[in-house]
């Protein structure tokens, strides 16, 4: 079949590429180039540039379309509503558009942090919308465009894993804190159930093919909090937690609101597919896994391993 993806530097549309280009021909987009591949033909620009992303659509007439890019950064998405909008809506608006007249698919890579996390328990589906800051009230805006084509799917989600970008993702900067035995301020009451982005790439493969439409919650088959979460990384990796300090989110001063509870059901999605998906823990082993076979250099290249000199510790 033929891919597109947006956002395809980022970590999610790398481990993409590295699952699915085998089988599949892919058109990367970002606005820097990643990970390359056989089969992975890469065009960079600016998604906000609407023109040129109208007509990368047409041109490579792809058969499904998979939109990771997004702007993670909460506080500067609350400092810069607009940029934030033009690229979780308006960007989101023009691909639904292009493939409700062309009949592509369009899957949505949406956020798990849509909810005010006032509920104890795992949000499911039809759980009522409260987002509490720009990013998640433009991710949310997004996903009705997708959801009014004919085959559109939308997935909220929270991945981790390897990052192909000099920003550290959230694992990795967890791991540097560890190695170099610096203070680490996890949160003691933010909860999230978050997946590994390989087993994500290779569960959105399968979506595609049965052409599952609809909106899914798609993350890891557990939760915990964020200094949990810290501690498994820990445990795992065989590193001292000693500099892991449990704070509550209420006594760091942040620039946007953010929920506590940010912990997904994902029934729907496992009942769909027919089989379970995997829990946090079972993400970090694979990160672990993936260090000791090599693919941390191999996404990253030699020349941006030469600033991670921090992972030869591990």
């Amino acid at each position: 079949m033929k891919l597109a993806i947006t956002g395809a530097s980022g970590m999610l549309g790398t481990a993409l590429i590295c699952e699915l280009s085998s089988q599949h021909q892919i058109f990367a987009t970002s606005r820097t180039k990643g990970f390359d591949k056989k089969n992975v033909i890469w065009n960079c620009f600016d998604l906000l540039n609407f023109e040129k992303l109208e007509q990368w659509l047409y041109t490579v007439r792809a058969d499904v379309i998979i939109h990771c890019a997004a702007l993670t950064n909460v506080d500067y998405c609350e400092k810069n509503p607009k940029i934030a909008k033009m690229l979780h809506t308006q960007t989101t608006e023009i691909i639904a558009d292009y493939c409700q007249r062309v009949g592509s698919k369009p899957i949505y890579i949406s956020t798990d942090s849509v909810f005010d996390g006032i509920q104890d328990t795992r949000y499911s589906e039809g759980d009522n919308i409260n987002p509490l800051n720009v990013y998640a009230n433009t991710k949310f805006l997004g996903e009705a465009f997708i959801l009014a084509t004919d085959r559109g799917l939308v997935l909220r989600t929270n991945i981790v894993g390897w990052s192909m970008s000099e920003r550290l993702s959230f694992a990795e900067w967890i791991l540097k804190g560890l190695l170099q035995k610096t203070t680490l301020t996890l949160f003691n009451d933010v909860y999230f159930s978050t997946i590994h982005v390989t087993y994500l790439a290779r569960i959105i493969e399968g979506i595609f093919q049965k052409d599952v439409v609809g909106l899914y919650h798609l993350t890891g088959n557990d939760k915990l909090s964020k200094y949990e979460f810290g501690l498994k990384v820990a445990k795992v990796f065989n590193l001292k937690s000693d500099h892991v300090v449990s704070v509550s989110i209420d006594e760091i001063n942040l620039g946007a609101k953010r929920p506590k509870n940010m912990a997904l059901s994902n029934k729907s999605i496992m009942q769909e597919l027919s089989f379970d998906l995997p829990s946090v823990e079972q993400s970090i082993h694979l990160m672990k896994e993936q260090y000791d076979n090599g693919y941390l250099s191999k996404i990253k290249g030699r020349r941006m391993q030469e600033n991670y000199h921090f992972w030869d510790m591990v």
